[in-house]
């Protein structure tokens, strides 16, 4: 990983249509990739100190996969930040690539000119296409993602804001059939495809209907951007969005491992739902950490009666064992001594099996789903005053349920 004061690699094509090889530009192949698109211009303080931490979740997760980030090479808008990620990373760090227009950035110790910014000192590799404009390096910016791929390696597209620029990249990106994660709420063309906004004769806007394309909202947090992308890049191409339900263990887990968040609703239900775009932030925020909790909780317990189960078995197989011992051994008394032991153990783990799963969190969890849904369900908020009352009681809802008495009713 290049220091800021190196730089990075600084790989130039002599056309802007050149065929790209990994090999010649010294870019890992085989590679999952996450493609990170946002503006070319700088973010607000607030917006970037919001965003930041998001990004550097991801990135720490990306580099846990050996996958390759690429970006533009330009140290300005989302690739900035990208790079102040990096950065402040502890330990293993993604490999970054940029690809950005020569008259558009400065390479080397050259001092940037007028319209030119610096190469973001944090990647490894910069490849630099001819070109004067941005957009003209986006054909280039794919074919480097191609490179690393390959066709059996996932690609997933990260939107964080944009414009004009970012349009041409998605465009691009979905026409080749791949799926895109959607930061909601970082304004630009990011909110323009998760609220609606695009036309109805909007070539971006048919594309991302027919596409494989997932809404978080900056607020929802690190972990449910993180839990769409570990899904994305552990796949092969074509893989759905949404996590497959797997089948239940057949033997108790020793240590109980708790499962990561997962939506509640697919990713990508507020594309074809935008009205309910507010309504599923909204429950994402308060209702989904406490179902997540309600559930782990839930699963811990039945995790725990079945190990007792399985033990309760094991005991109860013992206690055969043992007398069989004392019928074959006849008069010696240890055998009867462990009979009466294993059999006395089977019965008291049989008995505190029976209640080793807890009913109420059960009951928590599903009155914390069903709450969800009946947000989901309400009539839209007429003014701000009404969302915020709405806001307040479903909070006011979450706390009655994760800690009132379950009703037996």
């Amino acid at each position: 990983m290049p220091t800021a004061g190196d730089g990075p690699r600084v790989q130039r094509l002599a056309h802007p249509d050149d065929t790209v090889r990994a090999r010649a530009l010294r870019l890992p192949r085989g590679r999952p990739v996450l493609a990170v698109l946002g503006p070319v211009e700088a973010l607000g303080t607030d917006l970037a100190a919001t965003v930041l931490p998001v990004l550097r979740a991801v990135l720490a997760d990306v580099a846990r996969s050996d996958s390759v980030v690429v970006t533009a090479a330009a140290d300005v808008g989302v690739t900035h930040l990208v790079g102040l990620a990096v950065e402040s990373l502890e330990g293993r760090r993604p490999r970054l690539v940029g690809v950005a227009p020569s008259g558009r950035v400065a390479a080397g110790d050259t001092e940037p000119g007028e319209g030119e910014v610096r190469l973001n000192a944090n990647h490894d590799t910069a490849v630099l296409v001819p070109g004067s404009r941005w957009g003209e390096e986006v054909p280039a910016l794919f074919r480097v993602v191609d490179a690393v791929a390959g066709t059996k390696r996932p690609v997933l597209a990260l939107l964080v804001g944009g414009g004009a620029v970012a349009r041409a990249a998605l465009v691009d990106h979905l026409g080749r059939d791949r799926p895109l994660l959607v930061l909601a709420g970082t304004g630009g063309l990011a909110d323009e495809v998760a609220f609606g906004g695009l036309g109805e004769d909007d070539d971006l806007a048919v594309l991302v209907r027919s596409g494989r394309v997932a809404v978080v909202h900056l607020d929802e947090g690190a972990d449910r951007v993180v839990a769409v992308l570990r899904r994305v890049l552990a796949d092969r191409p074509g893989a759905k969005l949404h996590a497959p339900v797997p089948p239940p263990p057949v033997w108790p887990r020793l240590r109980f491992r708790a499962p990561e968040p997962h939506p509640v609703v697919d990713p990508g239900y507020v594309l074809d739902y935008p009205l309910l775009a507010d309504a599923i932030h909204e429950a994402n925020q308060v209702v989904a950490p406490a179902l997540h909790e309600c559930e782990v909780a839930a699963l811990r317990a039945r995790e725990r009666a079945r190990l007792l189960v399985v033990l309760a078995i094991g005991a109860g197989f013992a206690t055969t064992v043992f007398a069989a011992l004392q019928v074959w051994l006849g008069a010696e008394p240890w055998p009867g001594v462990l009979l009466a032991v294993s059999g006395a153990v089977a019965a008291v783990l049989a008995v505190v099996a029976r209640n080793g799963e807890d009913p109420d969190v059960r009951a928590r969890a599903e009155q914390l789903r069903a709450l969800y849904f009946d947000h989901l369900a309400a009539p839209p908020a007429v003014d701000d005053a009404e969302r915020d009352e709405r806001a307040r009681d479903l909070a006011t809802a979450v706390a009655r349920y994760r800690h009132e008495p379950v009703s037996q009713a």
